[in-house]
């Protein structure tokens, strides 16, 4: 069966770290102008039913320098036979015929899982709706690793966007896998998923510090816990002070990871995105940050990230974006099973519990394809409360 990554879910730490490892070696060879032919005869469909340049041209430059060919269609819903209403499931199972692997880009969420359901080769996802972006992930938690050391320990700021931005989704867990503690920094619009939460703390142990802002008030239990923090100190319920309030302190966190409001994907753009104002990571804020603070951001830019840092040692956000090549050559050689790397992948399998009911998301796949047995998984500890199998969405059924 081919090995699919639809979700960072999918992967445990140690194969993202044997992917990243891989990267370093291929990262090394292309410095040194080395050849690469580790895909020779090899060919990659890239399916984009939404608008991309990162993540499609790195996919396709890491596929020609592995050696190997592509197919594109850039722009799938307009040009192919998608126009014409043919689903998602029909393409997919004609185009495992033309390709060795397939990377999707699909504006459903859970298209990626359904896709990868009928496929007889590898599906990559490059993005699905608001659910999820894995390559990203890749990307971000690489770019931790090679400009801070490790990724364990590191007090990582996540601001903007939380709820529509998929490659915060992604990130969150990938961030829980490896320790790091995690500070959300958004409007209550735009706050992260209650789905997205209640799966890290249940399968991953990990709760998010959430702020509104960069300069709201902490309470008196939130200065213990983050001096704590900065001591290296356990965390732990202190006494309360209560001349202990202060804003959000800046230089607590060792990365900062802005993200754009998601405009095609909301209403009411013009408000939310005036709320959204006050994330603005410019020089001035950046001055408040340690010397070795690093700004990261998946690109493409609007408001919420100055120009005026782009000069700083501390914006990563163009390494973030050429590091994307050498991990996704090292993913795509891996599932291809062309390198003597391995690992194995985690799915939701034995746990599938078919029900009658469609998913509540309105923007999921299921609700757009023909005969697709809606899926759904119990959610743990929680009563009446299902996950779907395709896009994560929860929902309460009453028994």
């Amino acid at each position: 069966m081919p090995k699919h990554l639809v979700s960072i879910n999918d992967l445990s730490k140690a194969s993202i770290e044997k992917i990243f490892d891989l990267a370093d070696d291929i990262d090394e060879k292309l410095k040194n102008h080395q050849t690469i032919d580790l895909c020779r005869d090899k060919i990659m469909a890239t399916m984009f039913y939404e608008p991309s340049t990162r993540t499609r041209m790195s996919f396709e430059s890491a596929m020609y320098r592995l050696g190997g060919k592509v197919i594109s269609s850039a722009d799938t819903k307009a040009t192919s036979s998608a126009a014409k209403g043919e689903s998602l499931i029909d393409t997919i199972k004609v185009i495992q015929h033309y390709a060795d692997v397939v990377i999707l880009r699909h504006f459903n969420d859970g298209s990626a899982k359904l896709a990868s359901e009928n496929s007889l080769v590898p599906i990559i996802s490059g993005g699905d709706g608001s659910h999820e972006h894995p390559t990203q992930t890749l990307c971000d938690l690489y770019t931790l690793r090679r400009e801070k050391g490790k990724i364990k320990g590191l007090n990582i700021a996540l601001c903007g966007d939380l709820r529509y931005g998929r490659t915060v989704h992604s990130l969150v867990y990938g961030l829980a896998k490896f320790g790091a503690t995690i500070f959300t920094v958004a409007p209550d619009d735009f706050a992260l998923p209650e789905h997205v939460e209640r799966r890290l703390k249940s399968e991953y142990g990990t709760e998010v510090k959430k702020f509104k802002k960069f300069d709201e008030q902490l309470s008196a239990k939130d200065v213990i816990f983050m001096k704590n923090l900065k001591k290296g100190k356990a965390v732990k319920d202190d006494v309360i002070e209560e001349n202990l309030f202060q804003p959000i302190p800046i230089e607590y966190f060792d990365a900062i990871y802005v993200t754009r409001i998601q405009m095609e994907r909301i209403e009411g753009t013009k408000s939310r995105h005036e709320s959204l104002m006050s994330y603005l990571v410019n020089k001035e804020l950046l001055e408040k940050a340690k010397n070795d603070t690093i700004v990261l951001h998946p690109l493409p830019r609007r408001s919420e990230l100055s120009y005026d840092i782009d000069k700083d040692k501390r914006a990563a956000y163009f390494k973030q974006a050429a590091y994307g090549v050498p991990v996704r050559m090292a993913l795509i050689a891996i599932l291809l099973g062309v390198t003597e790397d391995k690992i194995k992948m985690t799915f939701d399998k034995s746990k599938d519990c078919i029900l009658d009911e469609k998913c509540s998301n309105h923007n999921c796949i299921t609700q757009e394809q023909e005969n697709v047995q809606h899926k759904f998984i119990k959610v743990e500890d929680v009563e009446n409360t299902y996950r779907c199998f395709y896009c994560d969405s929860e929902k309460i059924v009453q028994n």
